[in-house]
């Protein structure tokens, strides 16, 4: 008979090993990014406000995630790769939807292609800690 050995550990998928510290990390310099971008290269408003928005939403999104360096813990890490995802197709349409010069696109793809690179391979919850979501149910 087989033995089954149960860990209190999250399981972890070999594609899943991003801790959340790091996706958290990339978070909020990606939020920053993306709000200096129209500044940096002096874009025209109608693409400077879409990415504004991007780069808001994003940082309010981290700082309300349940991870390390969320603030609030309202969002559980699952909803908070799903509005990655969100934000990834977002940048990469806001690229040649709105006037950004066509010479001046690639930090908008690479941002967009890095962020379905790391909402693919970040895991769900951090080694060793219970969920403060589910902390809460609990109490």
């Amino acid at each position: 008979m087989p033995v089954i050995i149960r860990t209190s550990q999250p399981r972890c998928t070999p594609l899943r090993f991003v801790p959340t510290l790091v996706h958290g990390i990339a978070d909020y310099l990606v939020a920053v990014i993306v709000i200096a971008l129209p500044f940096i290269y002096r874009w025209p408003s109608d693409a400077a406000w879409p990415l504004l928005g991007l780069g808001g939403a994003v940082l309010l999104y981290s700082l309300m995630t349940d991870y390390e360096l969320g603030a609030l813990r309202y969002l559980s890490m699952g909803v908070h790769l799903f509005l990655d995802l969100l934000f990834a197709a977002a940048i990469l349409a806001v690229a040649w939807l709105v006037g950004v010069p066509t010479e001046e696109r690639w930090p908008l793809y690479a941002i967009g292609l890095a962020s379905l690179v790391l909402l693919a391979t970040t895991r769900l919850r951090a080694r060793g800690e219970p969920s403060a979501l589910a902390t809460r149910s609990r109490a």
